[in-house]
């Protein structure tokens, strides 16, 4: 490893996880694949109910990390240029940059859905490879840089907005899913409405990490062991989805990449410096559940979490 040690890393990435829970309530499984998300160098989409707290997920995490934050609301009329920005040049010909949203650290795009083709390929390059062009002008993105997608799924099953193409979907590191809370837990975040609204908006309020710790946190992902067994685990399970006949689509390679990354981060968010089978199982669902297609004809029976599942239950795990 680098200079720093795991155990310099367990405490920057509990401060994370601890100051997002104050503002999240529920279910912190979605706070743990967002931060591994982070911590893995992927875009998270998140997905779910209209008003179940997508949007001050996304939110809680940039105030998280203390880096910079900005939030586009997609529409059909966004254009490439409302994200990525655009050059102005003077009468002299100098070429002036305007950098756009998607140069912060964190990129908060609501209703991906609603954007138009045009605009959703221009993000791919960014969110593959970390760089912009704009007018043959080859932009690095920040580090770290998160970019986080909401979807809003009542309007998308009720056919009121379009559903974006496994291509893009594919670019997604992660796919977090949102639900309604239960009625203690509503009670609680009604009764702390205000003081969320204050942690997400004061600017005097100092981040529970900097930006070198998420650094140095990002960089430990990458000494995570995983042993071949636990790879050919991983492996397996991916092969069975793909030979599975309910599922149309076969996973791609980044779908495997990602899963087995997440689980490397997983781990460090659980306090290990290796990964072990419970990894895999808990980050399949996040790192799958987007990429696996159902066929027509299983729809309105199966769930990609099922086919997930099912298969889980199926693969023996390594001893």
């Amino acid at each position: 490893m680098s200079s720093y040690k795991f155990s310099d890393v367990f405490p920057v990435i509990k401060r994370i996880v601890d100051f997002i829970r104050q503002i999240i309530v529920g279910d912190p499984q979605p706070i743990f694949v967002i931060t591994a998300t982070l911590l893995a160098e992927g875009h998270v989409l998140i997905t779910g109910p209209i008003g179940s707290g997508k949007t001050t997920l996304a939110r809680s995490v940039a105030k998280a990390i203390g880096g910079t934050f900005s939030r586009v609301q997609m529409s059909n009329e966004t254009l490439p240029s409302d994200l990525l920005g655009f050059i102005v040049y003077t009468r002299e010909g100098i070429a002036n940059i305007v950098k756009g949203p998607i140069f912060a650290n964190v990129v908060l795009l609501d209703d991906i859905n609603n954007a138009p083709p045009r605009t959703l390929s221009a993000l791919l390059q960014a969110m593959q490879e970390g760089k912009v062009s704009l007018d043959g002008n080859v932009l690095e993105l920040p580090k770290p840089h998160l970019i986080i997608a909401t979807m809003n799924t009542t309007e998308a099953e009720l056919g009121f907005m379009p559903e974006l193409s496994i291509v893009f979907l594919d670019r997604f590191m992660s796919n977090v899913q949102t639900m309604y809370v239960s009625k203690d837990e509503e009670k609680q975040v009604i009764k702390n409405s205000y003081m969320i609204e204050n942690m997400l908006t004061m600017s005097k309020l100092a981040p529970p990490v900097s930006l070198n710790e998420l650094l140095m946190a990002i960089s430990a992902v990458r000494e995570v062991y995983v042993d071949d067994a636990i790879t050919d685990y991983l492996l397996n399970l991916v092969y069975e989805i793909r030979r599975d006949n309910r599922v149309m689509v076969p996973i791609s390679t980044r779908g495997v990449i990602s899963l087995y990354r997440l689980s490397q981060a997983y781990a460090l968010i659980n306090g290990r410096s290796y990964v072990v089978p419970d990894d895999i199982k808990a980050m399949a669902y996040p790192a799958l559940s987007h990429r696996i297609i159902i066929k027509p004809e299983f729809r309105d029976v199966i769930r990609p979490a099922d086919v997930i599942r099912d298969t889980i239950t199926r693969i023996p795990v390594p001893r």
